[in-house]
């Protein structure tokens, strides 16, 4: 039988694992604070845009780890009940958005919520992923597919439910909606630009966006 200070320890490594600012980290190696640069934000996106693709993309896989850790060890190493699992997760995810070690101005959490969901339900995940990369693709609006895979992960979670039972799948439906306010509440800026026709373009030279 696990101790009871196990979960509670998990979860707040994996607040910890989360806040780790690999975005910033990045930036600082090339001489660049990206809080001060292109839309100041620390995620993988910004780093894309200012530090290239190789950057970028070694970021966006560190985002996604550092979601996707804490739910595997607690799913399928500890083998914990649901609500612990979902509630590391939502740990891993505050830990991005409120990263001490940035003096709580962390990324948008999209990233890693993406790594929560692929430990949660692979094929959500998926669906969710395809859609967000079909509306960048489509619109180049990074914010607008992070948004659109945010509201289709909570959806789903209610059309593809991953456990057998309602009382099962009470708290990945929970989770859904919780990480979907998340992603738009931090997202709320770009919202308004989208409305006012200003929001920037993936691929733009300049950024002040997502």
């Amino acid at each position: 039988m696990i101790p009871e200070t196990i979960p509670l320890l998990l979860a707040i490594c994996a607040f910890f694992l989360g806040a780790i600012p690999f975005g910033f980290i990045a930036g600082k190696l090339r001489g660049v604070d990206l809080r001060q640069v292109g839309s100041g934000n620390i995620g993988a996106t910004n780093v894309m845009r200012e530090l290239g693709k190789g950057p970028g993309s070694i970021v966006l896989l560190l985002d996604v780890l550092k979601g996707l850790a804490p739910v595997l060890a607690a799913r399928s190493l500890l083998l914990l009940p649901s609500w612990w699992v979902v509630g590391i997760g939502l740990c891993a995810i505050l830990g991005h958005i409120y990263s001490p070690f940035v003096r709580f101005r962390g990324g948008k959490g999209v990233a890693t919520s993406l790594g929560v969901l692929i430990g949660l339900s692979p094929l959500i995940a998926a669906i969710s992923f395809a859609l967000f990369v079909l509306v960048v693709l489509l619109t180049r609006y990074v914010s607008l597919g992070s948004i659109v895979g945010a509201v289709a992960q909570a959806v789903l979670f209610w059309v593809l439910p991953p456990g057998a039972t309602p009382a099962e799948n009470l708290p990945y439906r929970l989770f859904g909606l919780v990480a979907a306010v998340f992603v738009i509440i931090r997202h709320r800026a770009n919202i308004q630009r989208l409305l006012r026709g200003e929001e920037n373009r993936f691929g733009a030279k300049k950024s002040t966006g997502v």
